[in-house]
């Protein structure tokens, strides 16, 4: 009897999600009970290393899966969708940062301006973290010897030709 490869499904916890945990509960933890000590201050840094690790995790557990079956034109449309996510986070911190340092001043406070900048800022940053989220899954989740495919909010409309 041979045993076929089958892979195994990803449940999303794995060691660096299990740390990411323990750390945020330990960060909050000493944040209550020991505030502005060394040890508050090594775990916070910690904890805000887990995302960066988590998704370069995730980016290269995907990679290697693609890499053997994924062609030049499916990476390069897989690409060309994940690139805007990225362009929306960067431009709300763009933003964000040049408001910080007062360098760009977006109305008085309280006013229709800056309560739509706020609006605008909000758009941006969940259009790019959901964006990264779900391009991430694309990459690691499903059979990776088919290739990466536009979905239909992406799709162009093709006119309808008159006969």
């Amino acid at each position: 009897m041979t045993s076929a490869a089958t892979r195994k499904p990803d449940n999303g916890r794995g060691p660096v999600q299990w740390a990411f945990l323990a750390l945020m509960l330990l960060n909050v933890a000493l944040d209550i009970w020991r505030p502005g000590t060394i040890e508050r201050k090594v775990v916070g840094y910690a904890f805000m290393a887990c995302g960066p690790i988590w998704l370069a995790v995730r980016i290269r557990k995907g990679y290697r899966l693609r890499r053997p079956h994924w062609t030049r034109e499916s990476w390069f449309r897989y690409l060309r969708l994940a690139w805007m996510p990225a362009a929306a986070l960067v431009v709300f911190f763009a933003l964000v940062l040049l408001f910080d340092y007062r360098v760009i001043r977006i109305g008085n406070p309280g006013s229709a301006l800056r309560r739509f900048s706020i609006a605008v800022d909000l758009a941006l940053m969940l259009f790019g973290v959901s964006g990264l989220i779900r391009a991430l899954d694309w990459m690691t989740d499903g059979e990776p010897s088919q290739q990466f495919t536009r979905t239909r909010w992406f799709q162009r409309q093709r006119k309808a030709t008159a006969q």
